[in-house]
């Protein structure tokens, strides 16, 4: 049996947690640099703003209805996360985090222990203890724990928690196609051209026939809904690239200023590198203008090198990173994207040396300055902008995170 944990609109619920006054109105959360809907309250999916909706599109009609505009704030959304899953682990056996607000967990079977009545208790204990609603999803399966929880967030009389059993063919039969974990927007097509448009119809397909036209994935989505499991022994993928990128608001041609911010992302980049114990062989760079700009104002480009050797070592993804947007950059063009991507990773671990690089251990000044990062000390390099070029401009304080954000009760 397996459970699945999810936050109904994290990201504002996160932010009415502490502004009481903006719960019942049309609130969004939008991306870096202020750019697109992420996150919606429930009036604002009512006015029909849409995820990933420019904030441009939808600006006048949330002014008329008198709705709230949050900046996104990863701070107080990842540390909430953390006190949500503290509490599951601490509730449940075998807890796997899917995402910042999806949580997994592995059961007994449902007919020697009454989990519904478990799951209403930890649901109420996370709603007491950070204010922020979950949803919960039973199933023997954890694509049908998936359509689970999606139905007990849309329907009011499951309180919040609902189970599906194996024998489930009413609810599959009202289930589109596109509404299955694992059916994107290439293959529900494909599954609608063999005539498949309900997840009964994906669950009764022949098997033989699923794997010949979509590979393991389509005979394993089949199993999954007759309440098979096949998804519990997935190992975990080996991450191949970490990319940093932000959109720009203003059009920028300055090459200095373009510089200054690419060297911000390749020290970003770096730290995650770092951070999850790998090394890289090649940078990317992108740079690019509006997509909407007329064709005259075009301009897109991208393009990479291989480093010497396999490396940790924020300078010489810069010095990499620089020489790159020497490459690309072309005057009178207001580029309003850029970033960089670090490829061909590899656990330092694993890295071999050569007898033209004998010595490719991690550098031991990036760890003394990632250490002195994390304890909170601001330091960084000089070549990297004092100021960032993107803003958001409507970020909440970090009320749990910063001292001089907590909130003050008189």
């Amino acid at each position: 049996m397996y459970l699945l944990f999810d936050c109904n609109n994290f990201f504002a619920s996160c932010e009415q947690v502490f502004r009481p006054d903006w719960r019942q109105r049309p609130l969004v959360v939008l991306s870096n640099n202020d750019g697109c809907v992420i996150s919606r309250s429930p009036e604002a999916k009512k006015m029909g703003i849409a995820m990933g909706e420019p904030y441009f599109k939808c600006r006048e009609r949330l002014e008329q209805a008198g709705g709230v505009v949050c900046s996104s704030n990863f701070a107080l959304y990842g540390d909430l996360s953390d006190r949500i899953m503290q509490i599951l682990e601490e509730s449940l056996p075998e807890v796997h985090q899917y995402s910042i607000d999806e949580a997994f967990a592995s059961v007994g079977c449902s007919e020697h222990y009454d989990w519904v009545a478990v799951c209403h208790k930890i649901r109420n204990k996370i709603r007491r203890w950070t204010g922020i609603t979950v949803s919960v999803g039973l199933a023997p399966t954890k694509t049908l724990a998936k359509l689970a929880n999606e139905r007990a967030k849309k329907h009011s009389s499951c309180g919040g928690v609902l189970q599906l059993t194996a024998d489930c063919d009413e609810v599959l039969q009202k289930t589109p196609i596109e509404d299955i974990w694992g059916v994107g927007r290439k293959l529900a097509p494909q599954l609608h051209g063999m005539g498949i448009r309900t997840a009964a119809g994906l669950a009764s397909a022949p098997l033989g026939r699923l794997r010949q036209k979509f590979g393991v994935h389509g005979e394993r989505l089949a199993l999954e809904l007759r309440g098979i499991s096949c998804l519990e022994d997935e190992p975990v993928s080996a991450r191949s690239q970490i990319m940093v990128s932000r959109s720009l608001k203003e059009g920028i041609d300055d090459a200095h200023l373009l510089r200054e911010a690419l060297c911000g992302f390749v020290e970003k980049a770096a730290r995650n590198l770092r951070k999850e114990g790998l090394m890289a062989s090649q940078v990317h760079v992108v740079l690019r203008t509006s997509r909407y700009a007329e064709s005259s104002g075009l301009y897109a480009a991208q393009q990479g090198c291989i480093l010497p050797h396999p490396t940790d070592d924020t300078r010489l993804f810069t010095k990499a990173a620089t020489a790159l947007l020497e490459g690309l950059y072309r005057p009178g063009y207001p580029y309003r994207k850029i970033g960089v991507l670090l490829a061909d990773l590899q656990g330092a671990d694993s890295v071999q040396p050569t007898f033209e690089h004998p010595n490719v251990a991690p550098n031991p000044l990036m760890q003394v300055l990632d250490k002195l990062q994390q304890a909170g000390h601001h330091i960084q390099f000089a070549n990297k902008s004092a100021e960032p070029l993107w803003r958001c401009s409507k970020s909440s304080p970090c009320y749990t995170t910063r001292w001089e954000d907590i909130p003050e009760a008189r």
